[in-house]
């Protein structure tokens, strides 16, 4: 695996020098974060709560900051392990001239940590050791990665949350995990700007890769094109395997080996999103090769469509998850496609593609969902997903993605319409 990371970081590291079409959405201020762990500190009480950083990644791999810990800190210091409590938050990291930065206390050894949790653990040791998905790697436009296991790291963390609470038998072990989780459901205006960069780098970059599309072209091409564009718009990461599934190979849902071709007459499904400031996007289009559907993908695309929208409708304060589900599959069940969607209809989206969140969860405005029913017919080579990225609010929720060609008639347009 090292060999291949260590490859993609040496492309990435060339096409990172090609000059960027936009500007980096701005990053959440130092109060954002400071208030997201004041709100988790009101939670620990008189306790400690830590959260550790990533460790630093073997010589060649890029770095990746874990999720909790970034969303809580903004900062990208390899090992370090944040410790709150009622006086403040405090960084423990191995480097030694770390100076403090804006919002915090100070900066401590990590050999004094033990010191730390024994001054607070009678009163609440909170340890986060919570699963963590972890899907991102370096964007090198089309070639094979390798990604490795999402749950490795949180097997990690447990152990070492485990060699503390043995330590500290004293004091009242806890879990994180779900207090963090539940913050990061309901984004700042912060987040929400930079989901909307990372929307329009993956939208831009489909609409240019549907464009050009051509038939017999390799679903690698397409995805090599689609990626490129991803780099060209200043995206450095993407949220997870680009799949690219044309024909059969769009009947599978979590198909990533893009080793065909774009067969003529055949239905392609692009599931596909760019990292942007540590932001996941997840968008997804299906579309003909050749710019025409036939009579019956048509009647499955309409269906598939039809589903998402009756969804997105109903996507307000107040309802869940499992609540668009059932709204989408009754939809899909009318149309005679009751067994032929195998999938959850929604998750959440924020610093993972499959976000920190319960489905049982009632929306609430400032949340971020996708909306992704789809038809799956093997024995007729049909597939057909769609899914936007939608921001909860108020009132109807505002569909991120809009702009991105949905309509049948729009899909047909846009396919091979910016062919050189």
């Amino acid at each position: 695996m090292r060999h291949l990371l260590a490859r993609a970081l040496l492309a990435f590291a060339v096409f990172a020098a090609l000059p960027v079409a936009a500007q980096p959405a701005p990053a959440p201020s130092k109060d954002s974060w400071a208030a997201r762990r004041d709100r988790l500190r009101e939670q620990i009480g008189g306790g400690i709560g830590l959260v550790p950083a990533a460790e630093a990644a073997p010589k060649g791999v890029a770095f990746r900051q874990d999720n909790d810990f970034w969303y809580l800190t903004g900062l990208d210091w390899p090992g370090a392990v944040l410790a709150l409590t009622a006086e403040g938050a405090w960084l423990f990291t191995a480097e030694a001239d770390r100076t403090a930065p804006e919002g915090f206390v100070g900066v401590l050894p990590l050999s004094s940590l033990d010191v730390a949790i024994g001054r607070y653990a009678a009163d609440g040791l909170w340890l986060h050791a919570g699963q963590e998905e972890y899907y991102s790697t370096p964007i090198v436009p089309g070639e094979i990665r390798e990604f490795g296991d999402p749950f490795a790291r949180s097997t990690a963390r447990a152990k070492w949350a485990d060699g503390i609470a043995a330590r500290f038998k004293e004091g009242r072990r806890k879990s994180l995990h779900h207090r963090v989780a539940r913050l990061r459901l309901v984004k700042d205006e912060g987040e929400i700007a930079i989901l909307r960069r990372g929307v329009e780098v993956t939208g831009k970059s489909l609409m240019d890769a549907i464009g050009g599309v051509k038939p017999g072209m390799k679903e690698r091409e397409f995805q090599r094109a689609l990626e490129q564009g991803y780099v060209d718009r200043g995206a450095g990461w993407l949220a997870f395997p680009t799949i690219v599934g044309s024909g059969a190979n769009g009947t599978m849902v979590h198909y990533t080996a893009n080793s065909g071709a774009l067969g003529r007459n055949e239905l392609v499904v692009v599931d596909t999103g760019a990292e942007v400031e540590m932001y996941a996007c997840d968008v997804t289009r299906t579309f003909p090769v050749t710019g025409a559907f036939t009579k019956r993908q048509r009647e499955v695309y309409q269906a598939v469509l039809d589903a998402q929208r009756a969804a997105i409708r109903a996507a307000k304060p107040g309802v869940t998850m499992m609540d668009l589900d059932r709204i989408a599959k009754d939809v899909l069940a009318d149309r005679g496609f009751r067994d032929r969607m195998p999938h959850w209809t929604c998750h959440w989206v924020g610093l993972g593609v499959h976000d920190a969140g319960e489905y049982l969860t009632r929306l609430e405005p400032g949340m971020v969902i996708t909306v992704e029913p789809g038809v799956y017919i093997p024995e007729e080579a049909i597939g057909v997903r769609i899914e936007d990225l939608l921001l909860i609010t108020e009132g109807e929720p505002e569909i991120l993605s809009e702009f991105v060609p949905v309509e049948a008639e729009e899909i047909e347009k846009l396919v091979g319409s910016r062919r050189k």
